[in-house]
């Protein structure tokens, strides 16, 4: 029986946090049918699939959820979050719809890689394992197919989904209306910010900040939305203001 450790504890909460708000942004996605919901959907989704394949890897190896693993986290989830928001503030004109295009095109250019067309190392896989500290040791030496795409994808996504947090919460204040928007969007910014910061961490000889970042990302990026979406608008001004997440 495998040591249940602070990694694995908290890869379980938010496998289960974004799984429910996958779950509730899609829902409010069929019942608005707003793109900025689809495609945060499809980012929480993608969330959701890499937080499970973590939490199974830690028991079994599996090159299908490895790859799935590491396609997620390393490319899909950050830049599909940002392409809501990117949805979200540009509505009208081409630039979310040709961002969305270049992101499909990379996420089809690099799926079958990272599922069928690698040779992962299964013997540098062990029960328990760290992923962020063993996943060098499985991926084949020179594959820089996902890596290469990798830092592009992860700052583009971040610099959408936190920047424009940041404009809408600064907005918000400005005018000093909707409360409820401006600390929503300051906290979906935070949860937008977390997983990145993880990444540096580990770098510094912290690993376990990473998973602790995942999860914590989630929980602010969720609450953020409850906020700007059930929360009720202290002031009903709506014109000249970013709409909410969910609207």
């Amino acid at each position: 029986m495998q040591t249940i450790t602070f990694a694995f504890v908290v890869s379980v909460i938010g496998a289960i946090i974004t799984g429910i708000f996958a779950a509730v942004v899609l829902k409010r996605w069929w019942e608005k049918r707003r793109l900025h919901l689809l495609a945060w959907g499809i980012g929480l989704t993608l969330y959701f699939i890499g937080l499970l394949s973590q939490v199974i890897l830690y028991f079994v190896w599996s090159p299908v959820f490895f790859g799935l693993w590491y396609w997620t986290g390393a490319l899909m989830v950050a830049p599909w979050l940002g392409q809501g928001t990117v949805y979200l503030l540009w509505r009208k004109g081409n630039i979310a719809r040709n961002f969305q295009m270049a992101l499909l095109l990379v996420g089809v250019m690099t799926l079958p890689w990272a599922l069928f067309l690698t040779p992962f190392n299964s013997s540098g896989w062990h029960a328990g394992a760290d992923m962020t500290a063993i996943y060098r040791a499985i991926m084949p030496p020179g594959s820089g197919t996902i890596r290469s795409f990798s830092p592009v994808m992860n700052i583009w996504g971040t610099i959408a989904l936190v920047g424009g947090a940041i404009y809408s919460a600064r907005l918000f204040r400005k005018k000093q209306i909707m409360r409820n928007r401006m600390v929503g969007n300051w906290l979906i910014a935070a949860g937008g910010l977390l997983p990145a910061l993880g990444g540096t961490l580990i770098r510094l000889g912290d690993p376990s900040f990473k998973y602790f970042g995942e999860m914590a990302g989630a929980i602010l990026i969720f609450i953020g939305f409850w906020m700007t979406t059930h929360v009720p608008d202290d002031v009903q001004e709506t014109r000249s203001v970013p709409a909410a997440a969910g609207d």
